[in-house]
C-alpha cells in the first residue's frame, strides 16, 4: 500500500545566482543570465500564487544577506580540485557591487508571496557534500551558518536540497535539526524485465506513465525523509524548442501518475532553467501548474512543500520508524 493518502505534487527550485557557477571551469558560467533572475523568480511566483502552489526554494545560505566582509570563522571544505581557498570567489561587498552574491531581496520575495512559500536549505557557500574534501564538521558548519543567516528573516530552515545533488553525511543533516532531503532520480523502472519487454515498457511508460514507475518517499535510517527528484523542468537548457504545450505535456503525464497511484511527482528546476527563453518556460510552467490545480481540486492530489510531506509521512510512519530497505538510491545520479 502507498504511504500516501492521495498523490503528492512537490516543487523544489534550487536558488543560488552565482554561487552555483563561481567554482566551475567547464566555461558553463557564460550561458547563465543572472541579470534575469530576480525578474524570473517574480514570474514564476505569480505562476504560483495564481494557482495556489506552495513550493520549497532551496536557497543558498549567503544570499539572505545583503552585505558582508567576509567569513573568516566559517571552517572551509580543501578539495584537490581546487587552486586556493574555497571563499576566494566570497567578493566581501555588497547587493550593489555584487548582485549575484547577495540576494535578501529575494527571499523578502519568497516571503511575502500571497500562496505561502517554503525558504529550505542549499547550504551556505554551495559546497560539494560527497566530495572528500568535505567533512562532516565543515558540513556542519555549513549547516550553522545557513540557519544564522535565516533567523533574522524569520525563516526556519527544515528541508535541504544538496548542491549539484552531491548527497552525503546524512546524520550530520539530521543532527541539524532537518527532516527531509530531495534524493537523487530514482533508478530505472522495470528493472524486472528484461530485453524488448523492459524497452517496450520504458517507451510505453514515456507516452502514458505505468504503475511501476511511480515513485515514493522513503524514510532513511538516519531519521529524514527522502523525498526524490522525478523530473527537472528544463525545457529551453535542455536543448528542446518545442511549443509550451508539448513541454507540458510529458510532467503532466507524471501529475496524473501520481494521481492515479498515489505517488510522488517531484519536478525541479533552477530559476536559470527558466532565464534562456523566460517567456514560453513560464507558459508551460502554468500549463503544468493548472493541471495540478485541477487534481487538486478533484481531491486527487495534495501539492506540498518538502516540509509538508515530510510532516505527512511522520504522522502516518510507524514507530519505531523503519530504515530504508528500497531499491531506489538515497544519492543522485543528476548533477
Amino acid at each position: 500500500m502507498s504511504e500516501l493518502e492521495r498523490g503528492a505534487f512537490v516543487v523544489s527550485i534550487d536558488t543560488e545566482l552565482a554561487w552555483g557557477e563561481a567554482h566551475k571551469r567547464d566555461g558553463s558560467v557564460a550561458g547563465h543570465h543572472f541579470e534575469r533572475e530576480r525578474e524570473v523568480v517574480d514570474g514564476i511566483l505569480d505562476v504560483f500564487a495564481r494557482h495556489e502552489i506552495s513550493a520549497t526554494w532551496a536557497v543558498v545560505g549567503h544570499l539572505f544577506l545583503d552585505s558582508c566582509a567576509g567569513h573568516p570563522d566559517l571552517a572551509q571544505p580543501t578539495y584537490d580540485w581546487l587552486d586556493g581557498d574555497w571563499l576566494d570567489v566570497d567578493p566581501r561587498a555588497d547587493v550593489d557591487a555584487a548582485p549575484f552574491y547577495y540576494g535578501r531581496d529575494i527571499v523578502e520575495r519568497l516571503t511575502a508571496c500571497p500562496v505561502r512559500q517554503e525558504v529550505g536549505s542549499h547550504s551556505f557557500s554551495h559546497v560539494i557534500v560527497d566530495d572528500p574534501g568535505c567533512s562532516p564538521d565543515v558540513f556542519a558548519g555549513e549547516l550553522a551558518a545557513a540557519r544564522l543567516v535565516a533567523e533574522p528573516l524569520g525563516v526556519e530552515l527544515r528541508s535541504f536540497v544538496y548542491p549539484r545533488n552531491a548527497i552525503a553525511h546524512l546524520e550530520t543533516l539530521q543532527a541539524a535539526g532537518f527532516t527531509s532531503y530531495r534524493g537523487g532520480r530514482p533508478e530505472k523502472p522495470f528493472a524486472g524485465l528484461s530485453g524488448w519487454r523492459r524497452k517496450a515498457a520504458l517507451l510505453a511508460d514515456r507516452v502514458v506513465p505505468l504503475p511501476g514507475s511511480a515513485v515514493q518517499p522513503e524514510h532513511h535510517d538516519s531519521g529524514l525523509w527522502n523525498i526524490p527528484q522525478t523530473y527537472l523542468f528544463a525545457p529551453v537548457t535542455a536543448g528542446h524548442h518545442l511549443p509550451p504545450a508539448l513541454w507540458a505535456r510529458r510532467p503532466i503525464g507524471r501529475l496524473r501518475q501520481a494521481a492515479r497511484t498515489r505517488s510522488l511527482f517531484h519536478l525541479w528546476f533552477h530559476p536559470y532553467n527558466v532565464t534562456a527563453d523566460p517567456q514560453r518556460a513560464l507558459d508551460a510552467l502554468d500549463r503544468i501548474c493548472r493541471a495540478a490545480a485541477r487534481l487538486r481540486e478533484q481531491g486527487r492530489l495534495d501539492v506540498v512543500t518538502m516540509t509538508e510531506l515530510a510532516e505527512r509521512l511522520a504522522v502516518r510512519a510507524p514507530e519505531p520508524a523503519p530504515a530504508s530497505t528500497g531499491t531506489r538510491p538515497a544519492g543522485a545520479a543528476n548533477r
